[in-house]
This record gives structure tokens, C-alpha cells and sequence, in this order.
């Protein structure tokens, strides 16, 4: 799997075909993996598919800090620069769909077009079921061990809940999960926390100044959270339009991969 430094890091990718760049961007605790069921249609029909696995990810660095939404997209922005890639349709699941909106708001001259699905919203403020999942990960992160705290409480959250019933594709995503080191979730003693910077505006109020052309979709069965961030990313992103897919939860490109 090639790799390069980006933004201080190694970053491991793939990049497949010929045509107009088209960049994968994973969902949180997985890696480039997901979207091994896109990636050969995709070269079919003309693209260039690059996907890479996020910092803190897959077999990229995982260093103890710079877990950041603007990271992320500087991070991206290298990758392109390495490859020679001067603008890109970006594509996002979850976390990776927050990736892709800061990146066009960061980059906008680079984004050729935005897929968002059933995507992170950053400034979004999460119901408290979320906010108690992610507590309850910390937790037991730290009582455990990265590997069964994430069995026990984050596979078998119901984001996972239709491709549970696809068990080729849900063994890929149990086999994604056990390698993710959930640097996020752990912090090393004497680890000093993060340095804070000065409040920045917020993706969610910013998405009226992406230019764009945004598609959003999301699963019929995806949690409350997510199903209204996808109305709130359709209602602001100037001419988004927005898809809802029948039958499929949050996990829609492994669920109904065509």
C-alpha cells in the first residue's frame, strides 16, 4: 500500500484508474477498507479513486495528537498535492463526510463536488444518547482495552445495525474496528491535553459559504442524529439536494453497495 508524509505524518493510500480524481473518505474507527465495493465501479466508469486511511487510522500514523477537524483536511489537501490532484469530487461517510465539509470550506477552489453520507456535521450538538456512547467508550477504553470496549459498546450500537445483516461486509467492518488503536479515546499519563485555540466558527455555521455542488444522502433506518443532519446539510448547502435511501441504516455503502 503506497504512503507519503503528510502534514506530519505518514499517510497510507490507494489510487486506482484514470480520469477525474474522486477521494473516499472513511467513517470513524474504520479505514480505507469500506469502500472496497465502490472502488472497481468507480474505475469503470471513468474516475480516478483515491482513498486513504485518516490520521489516527488503518495503518496511517497515529500520533498522540492534531486530532482535529481542520487536520483532517489539511491532511487531505497534502495527499492531493502528492498525487498531483488539483481539485477532486470528494466523497465522505460519517466522520469522513465532517472531513469533506471542512475540506471545500478550507479548500474550496479544490472541490469539484461533495457526496455526504449520512454525515458528521462538526458544531453539530449531538443528542445525549451519542454523548453517553462516547463516555461509555472512554471509559471502558480505559477499564478494558481499546479492542473489547469497542466490541461490547460500539458494534453493537444500532449504526451498525443494517450491515449487521450482511455478514461479508460486516466481517470486514469487525476486522477494521480490532485494528483501530482509538487514539482519541486514550490518553498516555503525564500526556498534557491538547492546546485550545481561540474559537473558530463551526462547520454547522459556515455551510451557507460552500459553493459546491452537494449531493446528501442518508439511510432511511440511520439514527435520529444523523437523519437530521442530513435535512439540516440538504435545508442550508446552497442547491444541495438530498437522496434518502430505502431500507439501508448508516453504514449505506456497504449496505447497498450499488
Amino acid at each position: 500500500m503506497p504512503h507519503t508524509y503528510t502534514n506530519g505524518i505518514l499517510t497510507f493510500y490507494e489510487d486506482a484508474g484514470e480520469g477525474e480524481p474522486l477521494v473516499l473518505v472513511h467513517g470513524h474507527s474504520l479505514d480505507g477498507r469500506m469502500w472496497a465495493y465502490q472502488v472497481p465501479a468507480l474505475v469503470e466508469a471513468g474516475f480516478r479513486a483515491v482513498r486513504h486511511d485518516v490520521r489516527g487510522h488503518g495503518r496511517t500514523t497515529v500520533p498522540p495528537e492534531g486530532y482535529t477537524w481542520e487536520n483532517y483536511a489539511r491532511d487531505l489537501a497534502e495527499l492531493l498535492d502528492h498525487l498531483n490532484v488539483e481539485r477532486a469530487h470528494v466523497v465522505g461517510l460519517s466522520m469522513g463526510g465532517g472531513i469533506a465539509l471542512q475540506f471545500a470550506l478550507d479548500y474550496p477552489e479544490r472541490v469539484l463536488s461533495l457526496m455526504l453520507a449520512d454525515s458528521a456535521l462538526p458544531g453539530f450538538g449531538y443528542s445525549d444518547a451519542i454523548g453517553s456512547t462516547i463516555q461509555a467508550l472512554r471509559e471502558a477504553v480505559k477499564a478494558e482495552g481499546v479492542w473489547p470496549a469497542f466490541q461490547r459498546l460500539w458494534l453493537t450500537h444500532p449504526l451498525f445495525d443494517g450491515v449487521r445483516a450482511k455478514p461479508e461486509a460486516y466481517a470486514l467492518i469487525e476486522e477494521m474496528v480490532r485494528g483501530f488503536q482509538a487514539p482519541e479515546y486514550v490518553r498516555r499519563e503525564g500526556q498534557a491535553a491538547e492546546p485550545q485555540a481561540a474559537p473558530a466558527p463551526q462547520v454547522s455555521d459556515r455551510l451557507g459559504e460552500i459553493s459546491a455542488r452537494t449531493l446528501v444522502v442518508v439511510g432511511e433506518n440511520d439514527i435520529d442524529d444523523f437523519r437530521l443532519i442530513a435535512e439540516i446539510l440538504a435545508a442550508t448547502i446552497p442547491g444541495a439536494r438530498q437522496v434518502v435511501l430505502p431500507g439501508c441504516g448508516h453504514m449505506v455503502p456497504m449496505e447497498d453497495p450499488d
